[in-house]
Formats: C-alpha cells, sequence, structure tokens
C-alpha cells in the first residue's frame, strides 16, 4: 500500500511540474516521528483548491485544464490508505511555486513501552 502512495504522490510532481522544474524527496526524523515530503517547482495548487485536494473525485481548476487526464481518486485513495496505516498525508502549496505533500510517520510508542 505504501508503494500506492509514494507512487501517487510522486506521479503528481511529475505531471505537474514544467520541464527543467525540480522535484525534491526529503526525508527528515525527529523526536515524534519520520517525515517524507516531495516538494515540486510546479504550477501550484490554487488556495481555493487545496483544502479539498484529498475529496474523492475532485480535480480542481488544475486537474481539469491539465494536458493529462485526472480523475480525482488518485489523493483521495492515497490519503485513505494512509490513514488504514497510521501514517498522516498532507499537501502544502503555493499557485505558481509549487507543492509539498508530506507522509509523517508517528514513532509507535507501544513498542517502547514495559511488561
Amino acid at each position: 500500500w505504501l508503494s500506492f502512495i509514494l507512487r501517487q504522490i510522486l506521479s503528481n510532481a511529475l505531471k505537474y511540474t514544467p520541464e527543467n522544474g525540480r522535484i525534491i524527496v526529503q526525508i527528515q526524523k525527529d523526536g515524534q516521528g519520520t517525515r517524507l515530503s516531495v516538494e515540486d517547482s510546479g504550477i501550484g495548487i490554487p488556495a481555493e483548491d487545496l483544502r479539498r485536494v484529498f475529496d474523492k473525485g475532485f480535480t480542481g481548476r488544475n486537474g481539469r485544464l491539465s494536458k493529462t487526464h485526472s480523475t480525482g481518486l488518485g489523493l483521495y485513495l492515497a490519503k485513505n490508505l494512509a490513514e488504514k496505516l497510521g501514517i498522516h498525508l498532507t499537501a502544502e502549496s503555493t499557485e505558481g511555486k509549487g507543492t509539498t505533500m508530506t507522509l509523517f510517520f508517528p514513532i509507535l510508542n507501544f513498542y517502547n513501552e514495559k511488561r
């Protein structure tokens, strides 16, 4: 399931980043867990669409105007699968500058519990 989520995030970054753009994959770990971020220098998501990018069937203005086909199911499925796996998927974006999708893997404290 995790491979589906990662493929979806990466394919969106590739789809919406123009030629000669950049995509950065970064992993950061802290006391709360691990974050895997995919940051692109693509077209970005309009502010009015950002809160709905994980809604089933939502393609937004960019999805409708894109040369590539968008169904509005990819991020919906990725978000739902992530939640079932205990992973948090979030999106940050600035139209015209790019988007960052972040997967947060929280530390599971019950592994460290003393019994």
